[in-house]
């Protein structure tokens, strides 16, 4: 699988605040992110986490290529929690994560948000 049809665009809405690109990447978590492009388009509501932005998915999927440090933008699966997390800015990681893609503009969008704010994943 080549480099351009290992990433899946997408595109990130939350209601009354605004909308910010990405991307899923296969090649950092195949199974995991294989799964979560089959449940898109995901609407959902937002959960403020330990340095993150956190949509519950109702996702089982174990760790896979974990880890517990990210980069600013990074979208991950919190297997713990069954949740997909947007992390704003760089920080270490409440438990290990698999690293699934990344937001690519507009990242801050994602701070200061409020819990239950309606938030929609869907792919470009």
């Amino acid at each position: 699988m080549g480099e351009s049809q290992a990433r899946t665009p997408i595109r990130i809405k939350i209601a009354e605040v605004g909308e910010a690109p990405g991307e899923l990447n296969r090649l950092t978590a195949p199974l995991t992110v294989g799964d979560i492009l089959k449940m898109l388009p995901i609407n959902g509501r937002t959960v403020p986490a330990h340095g993150c932005v956190s949509i519950i998915l109702g996702l089982k999927r174990g760790a896979e290529k974990p880890v517990t440090q990210v980069d600013a933008g990074t979208i991950a699966y919190w297997p713990r929690t069954g949740s997909l997390c947007i992390y704003p800015e760089a920080t270490r990681t409440y438990g290990p994560v698999n690293k699934i893609g990344r937001v690519t503009g507009n990242l801050e969008i994602f701070k200061n948000l409020k819990s239950g704010s309606r938030i929609i994943v869907v792919p470009v």
